[in-house]
């Protein structure tokens, strides 16, 4: 009993510190109009902040990776959450646009530091059958920051001038990380507790481990991997576009009334990503684990909503819809890839470490999401990052399909 409250206990406490990590970064899409307006930039220029920032949190990643296998994953955290809450307090205190540039590249190398240690903690305390469950409930704050600051921040964003969209996460990033430091074990062994994970008490461990970190770095350069790796650079473009974009989107649509409606559909989009997750963990249940039929169709409905929302560009409604179910769509898939399958590699203890791989390759797509996007929204409007939206989508739902006919296709020639 003592050991499953405590484990219920360092879950939720690892919820609460990614969900903190996503308030620190969120917080730049509700500010970015006030920001555009106070630098005097356009929307290339406030791209390249996104794609800058995301070219660092990727590598943040790999380093991240290294640092939860050298060093206590508590403290790797604990990092992190002290210099996005400095790097998010100074941007309070600043109007020029290269100094809020280099402050947000330096808070996403911040923020890669949570990701990596947090899935190792989580392996260090979980067993396999539990492993749905907890990918579910560990990546529920990358929607539920999303709703904070797009409803929260976006309300108090009426009230309160731009500098407080960075204060108020600052606090709460300091204020965690006193909590997380005080209550954090990152192993039972840490917890002084007689426990551990079925999968990590297997005889000849330091043996079998040498074996599977070989197969490991085989295992990255196998056709599906590859596929998966692509697969993830698409769905980390169109996810972090949409993330940033969306509420500029919903207020050109709306051309700029009702600041209140904008802020309640812009928080119904993270909503959808909730959904995402929980039918995700539905459908890999569905389909007995079976990861790539989860995927595909996730896809095919990424896909259809895509085109949906091409066709229904002037739309308020229909385009915070269609938005809402592609975020969902890349969300769930990026669940599956960057946590349900490093989970698989737990008893080497590299779950962190190959997470963080996925998560590069993730992150690799977002750095160019924002600018990508942005210059397309200035060349061809809004209409035209729909459609690479939608694109995106199709060609990650075939890429998936071209993966399942190679595999048969290999199947049935041994």
């Amino acid at each position: 009993m003592e050991v499953l409250q405590k484990k219920r206990k360092i879950i939720a406490l690892c919820v609460v510190a990614y969900g903190i990590s996503y308030l620190c970064r969120t917080n730049l899409s509700v500010a970015m109009d006030d920001l555009l307006a106070e630098m005097n930039i356009g929307r290339s220029q406030a791209g390249l902040i996104s794609t800058l920032y995301f070219w660092t949190y990727a590598v943040g990643q790999l380093i991240a990776g290294v640092l939860c296998t050298k060093f206590d994953p508590k403290q790797v955290v604990s990092v992190g959450l002290i210099i996005t809450g400095v790097c998010n307090l100074l941007i309070g205190f600043s109007d020029r646009y290269l100094f809020v540039l280099l402050l947000w590249m330096l808070n996403g190398l911040a923020l890669a530091f949570f990701w990596p240690p947090i899935l190792q903690i989580s392996t260090n305390w979980s067993e396999q059958e539990e492993y749905t469950k907890v990918s579910i409930l560990l990546n529920l704050p990358t929607t539920v920051g999303f709703l904070i600051a797009w409803l929260g921040l976006g309300m108090l964003s009426g009230w309160l001038k731009w500098q407080w969209m960075f204060w108020i996460p600052s606090v709460a990033a300091f204020v965690f990380c006193a909590v997380w430091v005080w209550k954090m074990d990152s192993s039972p062994q840490k917890a002084n507790l007689n426990y551990a994970p079925q999968i990590l008490q297997m005889e000849n461990q330091k043996e079998n481990d040498t074996i599977q970190k070989v197969s490991l770095v085989k295992c990255l350069l196998t056709v599906s991997m590859i596929v998966y790796a692509l697969i993830v650079i698409i769905q980390g473009c169109t996810k972090e576009s949409i993330n940033l974009w969306a509420p500029s989107v919903l207020n050109d649509i709306a051309n700029g009334k009702n600041a209140v409606q904008i802020s309640l559909f812009s928080s119904l989009i993270p909503l959808f990503s909730t959904i995402g997750l929980l039918v995700t963990g539905w459908l890999v249940r569905c389909f007995r684990e079976r990861q790539q039929q989860a995927m595909l169709v996730l896809l095919i409905g990424g896909a259809v909503s895509g085109w949906l929302m091409v066709w229904l560009k002037n739309s308020f409604v229909g385009v915070a819809v269609c938005m809402g179910i592609v975020l969902a769509v890349v969300y769930g898939v990026n669940t599956i890839l960057t946590t349900l399958l490093p989970l698989q590699f737990a008893r080497t203890g590299q779950s962190g470490a190959l997470s963080s791989v996925f998560n590069f390759f993730s992150y690799l797509g977002a750095a160019l999401g924002g600018i990508v996007s942005g210059w397309i929204s200035e060349q061809w409007g809004w209409s035209g990052v729909y459609l690479m939206w939608a694109v995106f989508s199709t060609v990650g739902m075939l890429l998936l399909l071209l993966n399942g006919i190679y595999k048969e296709i290999s199947y049935r020639s041994k």
